[in-house]
Formats: structure tokens, C-alpha cells, sequence
């Protein structure tokens, strides 16, 4: 009779749903956390004195594209993190808009920052290229799209 009520052991919710993270993909995980964390600050100097809504768009596009930036850094980030099949190419979409920002202050108006964001760019992409990496992800997105086209 206590066979009957006996419940089977079920392995416990936090062990189904934890996966194996591999080293590469934590560390370029938690360096992309970090880059929106700077991309905040980034955006936090150059914004305009308070009151905002008095000053013209032209004040207003670098401090709004440094928040949408770290807003896409975070989600970035966490995708990478839960190992989803897109988070490589939103990973290296985030470096390359990053990098084309930086290009373009740098052939304006040069300021202190620039140089380490740069750097910061050139070395994420490094990282985000490892063969390790790379090879965690799915390839079936980029095969399936050159199949459709033919």
C-alpha cells in the first residue's frame, strides 16, 4: 500500500533549468554587462544641463543613442547568457553600431572618451570571435537564409 502513494523523486526545478554555461560565453557575457554599465555613464556626461526639454535635438543624440546602446549592451548580454540562438549577431550588431559611433565623434569633435570606447569595441569583437564562441551557436540561421534566396 505505501508503494501506491509513493512519490517518484523528480529532479528539483533549479537543476532542470540550469544549463552549463561554457567559460567563453560567461566571460563575453559579463563583458557586455559591463559595456552598458558604461555606455550609461557615457551617456550620463554628455547629456545637457537640467532642463533637458529646453535644449535642441541636435543636444540630445548622443546621450539618447548611449542609453539605447546600453539598453541593447544588457539585452545583448542576457542573451548570451541563456545561450539564445541569436545573441552572437546581436552581440556583434551592438559592437559595430558602437564602433560607427566612435568613428564618427572621432572624425568630429574628438572627445576624451573616445579612445577607450574604441579600444573596448576592438577587444569585444576579439572575444566575441573566439573559435569556442562561435561554434556555441547555431549556423542553421545564416544556411537557411542563403537556401531561401537560390
Amino acid at each position: 500500500m505505501r508503494r501506491l502513494f509513493r512519490r517518484k523523486s523528480r529532479p528539483s526545478r533549479t537543476s532542470r533549468r540550469k544549463r552549463e554555461i561554457p567559460r567563453p560565453i560567461g566571460v563575453a557575457g559579463q563583458l557586455l554587462g559591463l559595456q552598458g554599465v558604461g555606455f550609461l555613464i557615457l551617456a550620463v556626461i554628455t547629456a545637457p544641463k537640467v532642463p533637458i526639454l529646453s535644449h535642441p535635438f541636435v543636444e540630445l543624440w548622443q546621450p539618447g543613442l548611449y542609453v539605447s546602446l546600453a539598453g541593447l549592451s544588457v539585452l545583448s548580454a542576457l542573451s548570451l547568457l541563456r545561450l539564445r540562438p541569436l545573441a552572437w549577431n546581436l552581440a556583434m550588431l551592438l559592437q559595430g553600431t558602437s564602433l560607427l559611433l566612435a568613428l564618427t565623434l572621432y572624425l568630429g569633435e574628438r572627445p576624451f572618451y573616445i579612445y577607450p570606447q574604441m579600444i573596448y569595441g576592438i577587444l569585444m569583437v576579439l572575444e566575441l570571435n573566439q573559435p569556442e564562441l562561435v561554434s556555441s551557436f547555431p549556423k542553421e540561421i545564416i544556411n537557411s537564409q542563403e537556401e531561401r534566396k537560390r
